[in-house]
């Protein structure tokens, strides 16, 4: 299938106007230009609605979380959202709209996590934060307003990363999580496969940009790549993971990564879903508002989502 209209004009007027990549120049120069690209573009009275928004410190290194609250009655479903961005770029703050969305079209609590950035905090600062923040929305789910039988985990790309080292980690401590939805998931970072080469250039994510993660995101010492916290597709013990719903675009150099984990979770026993969107490109789950293909693949994506958090729910509810 060819590429998206849509994202084709646009990644035709990024190369008109000589847009630097997202991960050209220095750390700092990468995460200004990304919030002033999104804050110019933004438009507020656009986001979904949700009953409050709050923000919070959590854990041992006062992890920050945007907290946004349904229109609901009685516990509702919770989902942590862990956003992309290669580990180096991005926050909570300037993904407060996938976030209100998944609020409002989950009917959930969602807990949004400005997990620490590389490469001032390498790994495993990231994970850390992760593991920390889901613990404690365990242990304060009723406060919450959540169901403890519904806590869902939802990341794009770098989040998505996150989202499946984080659900590992509460599993083997004897608490899982109900439901996963990975879009564009990065698990194997051992590997080269075919559509890091394929999409390599052009495509808005590109192959050299996953050198610079891996430079930035490692903290210099590539060994690690073979920690099942940086690759969780290496974990012995993926059959702990719950119900998980993976997205992935044609156009992406991560495509074959997603497919690959998708079928290693069904080899595992574990219940996977794979939706493979051949027209579209990295991160098409946060991109919803450039392309209706991505629109589309998101609320198939998100429903796909809530039928595995509606099959999670207590008998007692």
């Amino acid at each position: 299938m060819s590429l998206d209209p849509a994202f084709a004009e646009f990644l035709g007027f990024l190369k008109s106007v000589g847009a630097p990549g997202t991960f050209d120049g220095e750390p700092t120069e990468m995460r200004d230009r990304l919030s002033q690209t999104i804050e110019r573009n933004w438009d507020p009275a656009a986001f979904a609605p949700v009953a409050s928004a709050t923000r919070e410190l959590v854990g041992a290194h006062r992890t920050p979380v945007q907290i946004y609250r349904p229109e609901a009655d009685g516990p509702a479903p919770t989902v942590l959202y862990f956003h992309p961005g290669g580990f180096i770029v991005g926050s909570a703050h300037l993904t407060q709209d996938v976030a209100r969305r998944l609020s409002h079209d989950l009917g959930a609590v969602v807990v949004s996590v400005d997990y620490r950035l590389a490469p001032e905090e390498a790994f495993p600062a990231a994970v850390n934060d992760a593991t920390a923040v889901l613990e404690w929305t365990q242990q304060h789910i009723a406060d919450l307003g959540g169901d403890a039988s519904r806590i869902g985990l939802v990341g794009e790309s770098s989040g998505a990363n996150l989202a499946v080292v984080a659900a590992l980690s509460a599993a083997r401590r004897g608490a899982p999580v109900a439901a996963m939805l990975l879009g564009s998931p990065v698990t194997d970072f051992t590997r080269e496969f075919p559509s890091a080469v394929e999409n390599a250039e052009g495509y808005f994510l590109e192959a050299g940009d996953l050198t610079i993660i891996r430079k930035l995101y490692f903290g210099g010492d590539t060994s690690v790549a073979k920690d099942d916290r940086i690759s969780p597709a290496l974990a012995p013990d993926l059959r702990l993971l719950p119900a998980t719903v993976i997205g992935v675009a044609g156009f992406d150099p991560l495509r074959d990564d997603g497919i690959a984990f998708a079928g290693r979770l069904l080899q595992e026993g574990v219940p996977a879903t794979l939706r493979v969107y051949p027209e579209l490109i990295h991160p098409w789950l946060g991109m919803p508002g450039v392309s209706p293909a991505a629109e589309r693949a998101v609320v198939e994506i998100t429903s796909l989502l809530k039928e595995a958090l509606s099959r999670a729910a207590s008998p007692r509810r």
